[in-house]
């Protein structure tokens, strides 16, 4: 399939239109959208498929680009505040965007991961299914790992509660590579989450009211199939590491949080063990280079 015309389109008016110098994110933003856009363009997809992948390029593409014409129209701190909130509704539609390439998995990489799991993740399972007592830690991770949705726009109104919305862009830099990275690896390591694959209900997790809100909005939201290397843990370690330099005190709590994310991700079984540590690890990656490399 040939590139639409009307993704070219929008490219070159992208990179010729506009008022404002792009920021970094912006400039994050459009690789990831035109390299999904151009992978549905030449991988074997289903029609249907194909165009929601390439409509959703489109449209993510026409957002960025209008978000740049606004200073046309708009105060300067108006646009301003609309860029740097911009990336958030963005992500999703990366996310979605990935989804429209899972077929089917990948026995042999899904059959490591639940192997490691075995080792790794099935002790705490039942240590956490010997007691009812234990429910309550259950429950904690439950809303840990809600708290994964939240957790990038609230990093951002941190910044603007301690009036440093300046380093939005630095916090976008931080954030966008590797959750972004997470998705686009679903064209090429397609597993299903683990709790679709085992008969127990969460192993050790009880099924509470929150996990079933849990379940609820994957059901309805999610694109139904495992990220590898987990997002929600990449995006959450990202955000809590790019407060760091501005409110080290809110990062470290942010960073708590991360962390029981983490493993409400694994124990719940949202995740597999290997899908949580490659994403933290992905998440200090881009950190570290963020720092390495000049701001510009």
């Amino acid at each position: 399939m040939p590139w639409p015309p009307a993704v070219t389109g929008l490219i070159i008016c992208y990179a010729a239109g506009g008022e404002t110098k792009m920021r970094a994110a912006e400039i994050i933003n459009l690789v990831f959208f035109l390299f999904l856009t151009g992978l549905a363009c030449v991988r074997p997809l289903p029609l249907y498929r194909r165009a929601k992948a390439v409509a959703i390029g489109g449209l993510g593409l026409s957002l960025l680009w209008a978000a740049r014409l606004l200073a046309r129209f708009l105060p300067p701190l108006a646009v301003s505040v609309i860029r740097d909130w911009l990336p958030s509704p963005l992500l999703l539609m990366i996310y979605w965007q990935a989804g429209q390439f899972f077929v089917q998995p990948v026995e042999r990489l899904q059959s490591r991961l639940m192997r490691l799991d075995r080792k790794l993740v099935d002790p705490a399972l039942r240590w956490l299914g010997r007691e009812p007592a234990r429910a309550w830690l259950a429950t904690y991770l439950e809303i840990a790992y809600l708290l994964c949705y939240p957790l990038v726009p609230f990093g951002l109104g941190a910044l603007y509660l301690l009036h440093m919305g300046r380093f939005a862009d630095r916090f976008w830099t931080v954030v966008l590579p590797p959750t972004c990275l997470c998705y686009v690896m679903v064209p090429f390591a397609q597993t299903l989450p683990p709790r679709m694959l085992e008969t127990r209900q969460g192993g050790g997790i009880r099924r509470g009211k929150v996990r079933v809100l849990n379940l609820g909005i994957l059901q309805r939201a999610s694109i139904r199939a495992n990220t590898f290397p987990s997002a929600h843990v990449a995006a959450s370690v990202a955000t809590a590491l790019a407060l760091f330099d501005s409110a080290p005190w809110i990062a470290a709590f942010f960073l708590w949080i991360a962390v029981s994310i983490a493993f409400g991700a694994v124990l719940g079984r949202y995740h597999y063990a290997a899908d949580a540590i490659l994403g933290a690890v992905l998440a200090g990656a881009a950190f570290v280079v963020e720092r390495l490399l000049p701001w510009m």
